[in-house]
């Protein structure tokens, strides 16, 4: 799938495809929101979802290396050879 091509999806559609399609990577908790990084095909997407209510915020693309160095700098390679 293109990038280009998931952009213009609709939200439910997004999320649809990367809960289904996607390979979940991690999940960063901070005070409002859980966000859980996805790889889909050849990127990446995040899922917010407020904390409170439980309900999806927002979905997107995600390429800024220094957000995905947030969710990867705590990841623990042992984590990742046991899913192996």
């Amino acid at each position: 799938m293109r990038k280009s091509y998931f952009i213009d999806l609709a939200k439910d559609t997004k999320t649809e495809l990367t809960w289904n399609y996607g390979e979940l990577v991690t999940t960063l908790e901070t005070d409002d929101y859980y966000i859980t990084l996805f790889l889909l095909d050849n990127f990446f997407v995040e899922i917010f979802i407020d904390k409170f209510n439980k309900e999806l915020v927002d979905i997107n693309i995600q390429d800024d290396d220094d957000i995905l160095f947030a969710y990867l700098k705590d990841l623990s390679l042992g984590e990742l050879i046991s899913k192996c």
